[in-house]
């Protein structure tokens, strides 16, 4: 009878072979840990701000931060290019800057201002180079809102969304302006205090927001700056 013999012992190569490995993870430990202590201690902490930055300012379709600081300051520029007393030399005016954008009138103690747009005061230099260029005299109005809370906070967040909604309008070339993700971001805004003195002026503005059409058109445009430079001229006044 024949039998087979079994040897249980393994072979000396792949003891070698184990231990080479083994050696290897040993020293890989070892010099991660001191490459860990080499290592400046504040990148960790600049790791950590940055991505805190990024998520404070983190922007959706239409240029707007998704989470509002309470302590945010707007500036605004709103170019008056005449003042009359009569509606009819108002709109001749008006309707001789229609090619350069959306200019508007507003009415104010027996007078009739001929404004062309309000914009982000970083903005304002290339629009005034364009007019200087065309020979149009104007003005500047200067507008700060400053918020006192998250309430307000929201209130000059809108603002500031519907006014560069209302710039791109204002474009040579834009015929209409899609706002599904625009009004997302409105609903899905938060920390609204309702014992907040701006509370009833935030909620005015979200809810003419929030019934803008789901696409506004070029023509819109002139309503849309009426209605903003009035609200902001009231809030101004608080």
């Amino acid at each position: 009878m024949r039998y087979t013999r079994y040897n249980y012992k393994p072979p000396r190569k792949k003891n070698n072979f184990m231990f080479v490995i083994i050696l290897i993870i040993i020293a890989a430990i070892t010099l991660g840990t001191i490459l860990s202590k080499l290592l400046p201690k504040n990148i960790a902490n600049t790791a950590t701000e940055d991505s805190t930055t990024k998520t404070d300012l983190e922007k959706d379709s239409v240029g707007v931060s998704k989470s509002v600081s309470v302590s945010n300051i707007k500036d605004y520029v709103a170019i008056q290019c005449g003042n009359f007393g009569s509606k009819e030399n108002a709109l001749i005016l008006k309707n001789s800057l229609m090619k350069f954008g959306t200019p508007f009138i507003i009415e104010e103690n027996n007078s009739k201002k001929v404004l062309f747009g309000i914009y982000p005061k970083e903005n304002i230099d290339v629009i005034t180079k364009q007019l200087q260029v065309n020979k149009i005299e104007f003005v500047k109005v200067k507008f700060q809102l400053i918020a006192k809370d998250s309430t307000s906070a929201q209130t000059n967040e809108m603002i500031s969304a519907d006014i560069k909604i209302l710039n791109s309008l204002s474009e040579k070339d834009t015929k209409a302006i899609d706002t599904v993700e625009f009004k997302k971001w409105l609903l899905a805004l938060q920390g609204a205090d309702e014992k907040s003195a701006s509370y009833s002026s935030m909620t005015e503005i979200k809810t003419y927001l929030t019934a803008l059409p789901a696409v506004v058109k070029k023509e819109k445009a002139e309503e849309g700056y009426i209605y903003i430079y009035k609200f902001i001229k009231k809030i101004s006044a608080l």
